[in-house]
């Protein structure tokens, strides 16, 4: 038995050997080519009109909300190898995409008021279009008769609609649940850059209570495929 099951592995070790051969022969980039795109004039062109897109926005959240003033303000831009073997043996497999970068921006802010009321003046201005769900559920939370049952792991916390340039979302400390921003260590090309100042959150927390997190993410600015 276990020398079937030995030779079942090696089998299967050199199926997936031959496979990745055929992957790595087949015109599609390798990593230090994709890198090489990531860097390049036109997608550095795309870039700075997509960073331009994101400052603007975060400038017409500003204006208004005149009591929002960020604390920090963090814009990640990354490049990411998105290729995979999903679709490996489907005979009529979609498109491939190789590399998507996209860029994301966290304002980080506080408040002097309670979140409840802080996320109702913010509601109030109109300055996004949060999804009808999203805002049911931020009432329901708050103690309004919504009809609806929110489930006990649910955190309060408002989405805009889809089908937009950038997608938003708005977060708060809550209890245990407190706000941050991670990244992932294994993009083919990024960079983090920080406005206002540079301290961390929990620093941010410590000097000034609560803190909110309003999110910005892009559509992809550019892919390869």
């Amino acid at each position: 038995m276990a020398s079937t099951k030995q030779r079942t592995g090696l089998l299967l070790a050199f199926l997936l050997m031959g496979v990745s051969a055929c992957a790595s022969s087949d015109g599609r980039p390798s990593q230090r080519e994709l890198k090489k795109i990531a860097g390049s004039a036109e997608v550095q062109t795309k870039r700075e009109a997509t960073a331009k897109a994101v400052r603007d926005r975060v400038r017409a959240i500003e204006a208004g909300v005149p009591w929002l003033k960020p604390l920090s303000v963090i814009t990640y831009d990354q490049c990411q190898d998105v290729r995979g073997n999903a679709h490996l043996f489907d005979p009529n497999p979609p498109k491939e995409i190789f590399m998507k970068c996209r860029m994301s921006s966290y304002v980080f802010f506080a408040s002097d008021r309670n979140p409840k009321d802080s996320v109702a003046d913010i509601l109030r201005r109109e300055i996004t279009d949060w999804t009808q769900s999203s805002v049911s559920d931020l009432l329901t939370y708050y103690g309004k008769d919504t009809g609806l049952q929110l489930s006990d792991r649910y955190v309060p916390s408002l989405t805009s609609v889809s089908g937009r340039e950038m997608r938003e979302t708005l977060r708060w400390d809550v209890g245990g649940q407190k706000v941050s921003a991670t990244f992932p260590k294994n993009a083919l090309w990024d960079r983090l850059t920080h406005r206002v100042s540079e301290k961390s959150i929990d620093q941010l927390r410590q000097e000034n209570g609560v803190i909110y997190m309003w999110s910005l993410h892009t559509n992809e600015y550019h892919t390869v495929s």
